[in-house]
């Protein structure tokens, strides 16, 4: 697949989904998840997707089954690269005190 960005436009958009991930007290569901990205970051759905494929695939995040519905995690790999890539984050899409 071959998304219309620069690579660190793409590494930025997957560093988001880490970051927001890494800030949530518990699993999130695709479709929370898609639209938290959305209220930080215009986002194209099918990018989204294929960010989130990428991140498991990089066991960056793990998906599981709950209640129905695959949720998403930060796993602790994608913890220790969040913590070395999170300066690529620009700070306004940053929550505020995390």
């Amino acid at each position: 697949m071959k998304l219309d960005a620069d690579n660190e436009t793409l590494a930025e958009n997957k560093v988001l989904i880490m970051y927001l991930l890494s800030i949530m007290d518990k699993p999130i569901n695709n479709d929370e998840l898609y639209r938290l990205v959305l209220s930080i970051q215009d986002m194209n759905y099918f990018y989204f997707q294929q960010f989130l494929i990428d991140l498991k695939e990089n066991k960056y995040i793990a998906g599981f089954e709950k209640e129905g519905n695959e949720v998403y995690e930060l796993t602790e790999n994608g913890k220790a690269t969040l913590d070395l890539t999170l300066d690529m984050l620009p700070r306004n899409n940053k929550i505020k005190g995390r």
